[in-house]
Protein backbone atom coordinates (compact mmCIF):
# COMPACT_ATOMS: atom_id res chain seq x y z
CA UNK A 1 0.00 0.00 0.00
CA UNK A 2 1.28 3.45 -0.86
CA UNK A 3 2.27 5.83 1.98
CA UNK A 4 -0.46 8.16 3.15
CA UNK A 5 1.76 10.89 4.59
CA UNK A 6 0.52 14.45 4.27
CA UNK A 7 3.90 15.71 3.10
CA UNK A 8 5.92 12.64 2.04
CA UNK A 9 8.39 14.77 0.12
CA UNK A 10 9.38 16.80 3.18
CA UNK A 11 10.48 14.53 6.02
CA UNK A 12 10.66 14.48 8.93
CA UNK A 13 6.90 14.53 9.45
CA UNK A 14 5.41 16.43 12.38
CA UNK A 15 3.78 14.43 15.17
CA UNK A 16 0.34 15.93 14.45
CA UNK A 17 0.54 14.96 10.78
CA UNK A 18 1.66 11.43 11.70
CA UNK A 19 -1.23 11.11 14.16
CA UNK A 20 -3.73 12.23 11.51
CA UNK A 21 -2.32 9.72 9.04
CA UNK A 22 -2.44 6.94 11.61
CA UNK A 23 -6.08 7.65 12.52
CA UNK A 24 -7.03 8.02 8.82
CA UNK A 25 -5.41 4.67 8.03
CA UNK A 26 -7.09 2.80 10.90
CA UNK A 27 -10.47 4.26 9.99
CA UNK A 28 -10.30 2.43 6.67
CA UNK A 29 -10.55 -0.94 8.44
CA UNK A 30 -13.17 -2.55 10.64
CA UNK A 31 -10.82 -5.42 11.48
CA UNK A 32 -7.45 -5.28 13.25
CA UNK A 33 -4.30 -4.52 11.24
CA UNK A 34 -0.74 -5.41 12.18
CA UNK A 35 2.00 -3.05 13.24
CA UNK A 36 3.92 -3.89 10.05
CA UNK A 37 0.91 -2.87 7.94
CA UNK A 38 0.77 0.43 9.80
CA UNK A 39 4.48 1.10 9.32
CA UNK A 40 4.18 0.29 5.61
CA UNK A 41 1.18 2.56 5.02
CA UNK A 42 1.71 5.46 7.42
CA UNK A 43 4.61 7.73 6.59
CA UNK A 44 6.61 9.07 9.51
CA UNK A 45 7.58 5.95 11.47
CA UNK A 46 10.70 5.04 9.57
CA UNK A 47 13.92 7.05 9.34
CA UNK A 48 14.19 10.04 7.05
CA UNK A 49 13.50 8.94 3.49
CA UNK A 50 12.29 5.51 4.67
CA UNK A 51 8.88 6.00 3.09
CA UNK A 52 10.54 4.92 -0.15
CA UNK A 53 11.39 1.46 1.31
CA UNK A 54 9.49 -1.37 2.94
CA UNK A 55 9.75 -1.77 6.75
CA UNK A 56 11.31 -5.20 6.15
CA UNK A 57 14.34 -3.38 4.76
CA UNK A 58 14.91 -1.34 7.95
CA UNK A 59 17.74 -2.35 10.21
CA UNK A 60 17.22 -3.35 13.85
CA UNK A 61 17.83 0.16 15.19
CA UNK A 62 15.32 1.68 12.77
CA UNK A 63 12.69 -0.93 13.63
CA UNK A 64 13.13 -0.33 17.36
CA UNK A 65 12.87 3.44 16.86
CA UNK A 66 9.63 2.99 14.89
CA UNK A 67 8.23 0.65 17.57
CA UNK A 68 8.93 3.15 20.37
CA UNK A 69 7.44 6.00 18.35
CA UNK A 70 4.30 3.95 17.67
CA UNK A 71 3.93 3.02 21.36
CA UNK A 72 4.18 6.70 22.35
CA UNK A 73 1.64 7.66 19.69
CA UNK A 74 -0.82 5.04 20.93
CA UNK A 75 -0.52 6.22 24.54
CA UNK A 76 -0.87 9.90 23.68
CA UNK A 77 -3.80 9.35 21.30
CA UNK A 78 -5.58 7.20 23.88
CA UNK A 79 -5.08 9.97 26.44
CA UNK A 80 -6.83 12.31 23.99
CA UNK A 81 -9.79 9.93 23.71
CA UNK A 82 -8.84 8.16 20.47
CA UNK A 83 -9.61 4.56 21.40
CA UNK A 84 -7.00 2.38 19.64
CA UNK A 85 -7.71 -1.22 20.61
CA UNK A 86 -5.09 -3.96 20.80
CA UNK A 87 -6.74 -7.15 19.54
CA UNK A 88 -5.68 -10.72 19.04
CA UNK A 89 -5.08 -11.62 15.41
CA UNK A 90 -4.49 -15.33 14.97
CA UNK A 91 -2.86 -15.23 11.54
CA UNK A 92 -0.64 -12.22 12.19
CA UNK A 93 3.10 -12.81 11.80
CA UNK A 94 6.16 -10.57 12.00
CA UNK A 95 7.95 -9.25 15.06
CA UNK A 96 4.63 -8.88 16.95
CA UNK A 97 2.76 -12.13 16.21
CA UNK A 98 -0.97 -12.59 16.84
CA UNK A 99 -1.48 -8.88 17.52
CA UNK A 100 -3.47 -6.24 15.64
CA UNK A 101 -4.85 -2.75 16.16
CA UNK A 102 -8.11 -1.07 15.27
CA UNK A 103 -10.20 1.97 16.11
CA UNK A 104 -13.50 1.46 17.86
CA UNK A 105 -15.88 3.62 15.80
CA UNK A 106 -18.37 3.90 18.67
CA UNK A 107 -15.55 5.19 20.86
CA UNK A 108 -14.37 7.77 18.34
CA UNK A 109 -17.50 9.21 16.75
CA UNK A 110 -20.24 11.20 18.43
CA UNK A 111 -23.69 9.59 18.20
CA UNK A 112 -25.85 10.47 15.20
CA UNK A 113 -28.55 13.07 15.63
CA UNK A 114 -31.85 12.58 13.80
CA UNK A 115 -35.40 13.88 13.74
CA UNK A 116 -37.48 11.38 15.70
CA UNK A 117 -40.14 10.95 12.98
CA UNK A 118 -37.57 10.55 10.16
CA UNK A 119 -35.17 7.63 10.71
CA UNK A 120 -31.91 7.72 8.76
CA UNK A 121 -31.54 5.05 6.07
CA UNK A 122 -28.30 3.56 4.72
CA UNK A 123 -26.38 4.98 7.65
CA UNK A 124 -22.64 4.18 7.63
CA UNK A 125 -21.35 2.65 10.87
CA UNK A 126 -24.84 1.43 11.90
CA UNK A 127 -23.38 0.20 15.21
CA UNK A 128 -23.15 3.81 16.44
CA UNK A 129 -25.94 4.86 18.73
CA UNK A 130 -28.22 7.72 17.72
CA UNK A 131 -30.12 10.45 19.53
CA UNK A 132 -33.60 11.32 18.28
CA UNK A 133 -34.67 14.97 18.52
CA UNK A 134 -38.14 16.36 18.16
CA UNK A 135 -38.58 19.41 15.94
CA UNK A 136 -39.30 21.46 19.07
CA UNK A 137 -36.01 20.34 20.60
CA UNK A 138 -34.17 21.12 17.37
CA UNK A 139 -35.68 24.61 17.36
CA UNK A 140 -34.63 25.13 20.99
CA UNK A 141 -31.06 24.01 20.18
CA UNK A 142 -31.03 26.35 17.19
CA UNK A 143 -32.02 29.39 19.24
CA UNK A 144 -29.79 28.56 22.22
CA UNK A 145 -26.62 27.85 20.22
CA UNK A 146 -27.23 30.90 18.03
CA UNK A 147 -27.20 33.11 21.14
CA UNK A 148 -24.14 31.35 22.54
CA UNK A 149 -22.31 31.83 19.23
CA UNK A 150 -22.71 35.58 19.74
CA UNK A 151 -21.50 35.48 23.36
CA UNK A 152 -18.32 37.49 24.07
CA UNK A 153 -16.67 34.40 25.59
CA UNK A 154 -14.56 32.82 22.86
CA UNK A 155 -14.86 29.43 24.57
CA UNK A 156 -18.65 29.56 24.35
CA UNK A 157 -18.51 30.80 20.74
CA UNK A 158 -16.29 27.90 19.74
CA UNK A 159 -18.40 25.30 21.53
CA UNK A 160 -21.65 26.65 20.08
CA UNK A 161 -20.16 26.70 16.59
CA UNK A 162 -19.11 23.07 16.98
CA UNK A 163 -22.61 22.06 18.10
CA UNK A 164 -24.20 23.87 15.17
CA UNK A 165 -21.88 22.19 12.67
CA UNK A 166 -22.80 18.80 14.16
CA UNK A 167 -26.51 19.63 13.82
CA UNK A 168 -26.12 20.79 10.23
CA UNK A 169 -24.21 17.62 9.28
CA UNK A 170 -26.39 15.02 10.99
CA UNK A 171 -30.02 16.07 10.93
CA UNK A 172 -29.58 16.59 7.86
CA UNK A 173 -30.94 19.92 6.73
CA UNK A 174 -31.25 21.39 3.27
CA UNK A 175 -28.83 24.05 2.05
CA UNK A 176 -31.40 26.71 2.95
CA UNK A 177 -31.83 25.20 6.39
CA UNK A 178 -28.09 25.20 6.97
CA UNK A 179 -27.87 28.86 5.95
CA UNK A 180 -30.58 29.65 8.47
CA UNK A 181 -28.79 27.60 11.12
CA UNK A 182 -25.20 28.63 10.46
CA UNK A 183 -25.19 31.84 8.47
CA UNK A 184 -24.78 35.22 10.05
CA UNK A 185 -25.34 37.45 7.04
CA UNK A 186 -22.29 39.45 6.13
CA UNK A 187 -20.30 38.35 9.17
CA UNK A 188 -17.18 37.78 7.08
CA UNK A 189 -17.91 40.25 4.29
CA UNK A 190 -16.76 43.86 4.38
CA UNK A 191 -19.78 45.85 5.49
CA UNK A 192 -18.69 48.95 3.61
CA UNK A 193 -18.77 47.09 0.28
CA UNK A 194 -22.25 45.76 1.01
CA UNK A 195 -23.46 49.24 1.97
CA UNK A 196 -22.06 50.83 -1.20
CA UNK A 197 -23.70 48.21 -3.40
CA UNK A 198 -27.02 48.51 -1.60
CA UNK A 199 -27.02 52.23 -2.30
CA UNK A 200 -26.02 51.61 -5.90
CA UNK A 201 -28.89 49.16 -6.48
CA UNK A 202 -31.43 51.52 -4.92
CA UNK A 203 -30.20 54.59 -6.87
CA UNK A 204 -29.28 52.81 -10.14
CA UNK A 205 -25.78 54.12 -9.72
CA UNK A 206 -22.54 52.76 -11.16
CA UNK A 207 -19.81 51.47 -8.82
CA UNK A 208 -16.07 51.62 -9.33
CA UNK A 209 -14.06 48.88 -7.64
CA UNK A 210 -11.35 46.28 -7.94
CA UNK A 211 -12.39 42.66 -8.39
CA UNK A 212 -10.28 39.57 -7.79
CA UNK A 213 -10.68 36.97 -10.52
CA UNK A 214 -9.76 33.48 -9.35
CA UNK A 215 -9.33 32.20 -12.89
CA UNK A 216 -6.80 34.90 -13.71
CA UNK A 217 -5.44 35.10 -10.15
CA UNK A 218 -5.39 38.89 -10.46
CA UNK A 219 -7.24 42.04 -9.39
CA UNK A 220 -8.81 44.14 -12.14
CA UNK A 221 -10.39 47.55 -12.09
CA UNK A 222 -14.13 47.35 -12.84
CA UNK A 223 -17.07 49.68 -13.36
CA UNK A 224 -20.25 47.81 -12.43
CA UNK A 225 -23.94 48.53 -12.92
CA UNK A 226 -25.49 46.66 -9.94
CA UNK A 227 -28.99 45.24 -10.46
CA UNK A 228 -29.51 43.23 -7.29
CA UNK A 229 -27.96 41.52 -4.26
CA UNK A 230 -28.57 38.06 -2.84
CA UNK A 231 -27.18 35.84 -0.08
CA UNK A 232 -26.39 32.25 -1.01
CA UNK A 233 -24.27 29.42 0.46
CA UNK A 234 -22.86 31.72 3.13
CA UNK A 235 -21.81 34.55 0.80
CA UNK A 236 -23.21 37.80 -0.57
CA UNK A 237 -23.38 38.15 -4.36
CA UNK A 238 -24.14 41.06 -6.68
CA UNK A 239 -25.71 40.67 -10.12
CA UNK A 240 -24.35 43.46 -12.28
CA UNK A 241 -23.29 44.41 -15.77
CA UNK A 242 -19.58 44.89 -16.15
CA UNK A 243 -19.06 47.97 -18.32
CA UNK A 244 -18.70 46.81 -21.89
CA UNK A 245 -20.19 43.33 -21.27
CA UNK A 246 -23.30 42.16 -23.11
CA UNK A 247 -25.03 40.32 -20.24
CA UNK A 248 -25.18 40.57 -16.44
CA UNK A 249 -22.67 38.57 -14.40
CA UNK A 250 -22.51 37.46 -10.79
CA UNK A 251 -19.80 38.96 -8.52
CA UNK A 252 -18.95 37.72 -5.03
CA UNK A 253 -18.69 40.57 -2.53
CA UNK A 254 -15.70 39.24 -0.61
CA UNK A 255 -13.66 39.58 -3.82
CA UNK A 256 -14.57 43.24 -4.26
CA UNK A 257 -12.29 45.89 -2.78
CA UNK A 258 -12.23 49.68 -2.86
CA UNK A 259 -15.89 49.95 -3.88
CA UNK A 260 -17.23 53.50 -4.25
CA UNK A 261 -20.10 55.16 -6.02
CA UNK A 262 -19.02 56.53 -9.40
CA UNK A 263 -18.91 60.30 -9.85
CA UNK A 264 -19.73 62.54 -12.75
CA UNK A 265 -22.53 62.92 -15.26
CA UNK A 266 -22.28 59.27 -16.37
CA UNK A 267 -22.58 57.87 -12.85
CA UNK A 268 -26.23 56.84 -13.25
CA UNK A 269 -27.38 53.92 -15.38
CA UNK A 270 -30.70 52.89 -16.91
CA UNK A 271 -31.32 49.93 -14.64
CA UNK A 272 -31.54 46.20 -15.34
CA UNK A 273 -32.32 44.92 -18.83
CA UNK A 274 -35.89 44.03 -19.75
CA UNK A 275 -36.97 40.71 -18.27
CA UNK A 276 -34.30 40.70 -15.55
CA UNK A 277 -35.37 38.65 -12.49
CA UNK A 278 -33.12 38.42 -9.46
CA UNK A 279 -35.10 35.40 -8.23
CA UNK A 280 -33.66 33.17 -10.95
CA UNK A 281 -30.25 33.39 -9.27
CA UNK A 282 -31.48 32.36 -5.83
CA UNK A 283 -30.75 28.89 -4.53
CA UNK A 284 -28.31 28.08 -7.32
CA UNK A 285 -24.88 26.65 -6.67
CA UNK A 286 -21.83 28.83 -7.31
CA UNK A 287 -20.97 26.74 -10.38
CA UNK A 288 -24.46 27.30 -11.79
CA UNK A 289 -24.48 31.10 -11.67
CA UNK A 290 -23.11 31.52 -15.18
CA UNK A 291 -25.20 31.51 -18.37
CA UNK A 292 -22.68 29.29 -20.16
CA UNK A 293 -23.89 25.90 -21.50
CA UNK A 294 -23.76 23.25 -18.75
CA UNK A 295 -21.26 20.39 -18.67
CA UNK A 296 -22.27 17.11 -17.02
CA UNK A 297 -19.83 16.14 -14.27
CA UNK A 298 -19.88 12.82 -12.40
CA UNK A 299 -18.17 12.86 -8.99
CA UNK A 300 -17.55 10.05 -6.51
CA UNK A 301 -17.53 11.20 -2.85
CA UNK A 302 -16.19 9.06 -0.02
CA UNK A 303 -17.63 8.69 3.47
CA UNK A 304 -18.28 10.76 5.56
CA UNK A 305 -18.40 13.73 3.16
CA UNK A 306 -20.74 11.77 0.87
CA UNK A 307 -23.47 11.85 3.49
CA UNK A 308 -23.25 15.61 3.85
CA UNK A 309 -23.33 16.21 0.08
CA UNK A 310 -26.33 13.91 -0.40
CA UNK A 311 -28.14 15.70 2.43
CA UNK A 312 -27.73 19.06 0.67
CA UNK A 313 -29.70 17.93 -2.35
CA UNK A 314 -27.10 19.34 -4.74
CA UNK A 315 -26.71 17.45 -7.99
CA UNK A 316 -28.43 14.26 -9.09
CA UNK A 317 -27.57 11.26 -6.91
CA UNK A 318 -26.75 8.30 -9.17
CA UNK A 319 -25.49 5.87 -6.50
CA UNK A 320 -26.58 6.77 -2.96
CA UNK A 321 -24.36 5.19 -0.34
CA UNK A 322 -22.10 2.69 -2.04
CA UNK A 323 -20.62 -0.28 -0.17
CA UNK A 324 -17.91 1.91 1.38
CA UNK A 325 -20.40 4.57 2.48
CA UNK A 326 -19.65 6.88 -0.45
CA UNK A 327 -21.92 8.21 -3.18
CA UNK A 328 -21.78 9.01 -6.91
CA UNK A 329 -23.41 12.32 -7.82
CA UNK A 330 -23.95 14.02 -11.18
CA UNK A 331 -23.76 17.82 -11.52
CA UNK A 332 -24.60 20.35 -14.21
CA UNK A 333 -21.57 22.66 -14.22
CA UNK A 334 -21.67 26.01 -16.01
CA UNK A 335 -18.59 27.50 -14.35
CA UNK A 336 -15.76 25.05 -13.70
CA UNK A 337 -13.64 27.30 -11.43
CA UNK A 338 -15.98 27.47 -8.40
CA UNK A 339 -16.94 23.82 -8.86
CA UNK A 340 -13.32 22.63 -8.78
CA UNK A 341 -12.54 24.81 -5.78
CA UNK A 342 -15.56 23.39 -3.99
CA UNK A 343 -14.30 19.85 -4.72
CA UNK A 344 -10.87 20.90 -3.47
CA UNK A 345 -12.32 21.35 0.04
CA UNK A 346 -12.99 17.60 0.15
CA UNK A 347 -9.26 16.87 -0.36
CA UNK A 348 -8.92 13.29 -1.70
CA UNK A 349 -12.48 12.36 -0.70
CA UNK A 350 -13.89 13.56 -4.03
CA UNK A 351 -12.84 12.44 -7.51
CA UNK A 352 -14.24 13.47 -10.88
CA UNK A 353 -15.04 10.35 -12.90
CA UNK A 354 -16.32 12.17 -15.97
CA UNK A 355 -15.42 14.18 -18.04
CA UNK A 356 -11.71 13.41 -18.16
CA UNK A 357 -10.82 17.05 -18.90
CA UNK A 358 -12.47 18.20 -15.66
CA UNK A 359 -10.76 15.42 -13.71
CA UNK A 360 -7.41 16.56 -15.10
CA UNK A 361 -8.17 20.15 -14.09
CA UNK A 362 -8.88 19.03 -10.52
CA UNK A 363 -5.58 17.12 -10.38
CA UNK A 364 -3.73 20.17 -11.72
CA UNK A 365 -5.42 22.44 -9.16
CA UNK A 366 -4.44 20.12 -6.31
CA UNK A 367 -0.85 20.18 -7.54
CA UNK A 368 -0.80 23.98 -7.66
CA UNK A 369 -2.13 24.17 -4.11
CA UNK A 370 0.43 21.58 -2.94
CA UNK A 371 3.20 23.63 -4.55
CA UNK A 372 2.05 26.72 -2.66
CA UNK A 373 2.28 24.83 0.63
CA UNK A 374 5.64 23.35 -0.39
CA UNK A 375 6.97 26.83 -1.11
CA UNK A 376 6.00 27.91 2.42
CA UNK A 377 7.52 24.83 4.07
Amino acid sequence: MAPTGLNPRFPPMSKAARWLDLVAFLLQYRFPVTREQIFEAVDGYGPEGAHARQPAEWDATQKESARRKFERDKDELRALGVDIETRGLADAAGDEPATGYRLRAEGLYLPYLQIDERPVEHRPYPSLRSIALSREELGLLDRATHRLAQHPSRALQSAAGSVRRKLAFDVPLTVHGIERLLGESGRDEPNDTLEVLQQAVARRHRVECRYYSIGRDAHQQRTLEPYGLFFNWGHWYCVASDQGADAPKVFRLDRISGARLARGKDAAHAGPPEGFELARYLGRSAWDLSDAPPVRAVVRFRFPEARWVVAQGVGNVREPYTDDGGAVIEFEVRDADPFLRWLLTFRDHADVEDPTALADELVALRRRVAQLYAADA
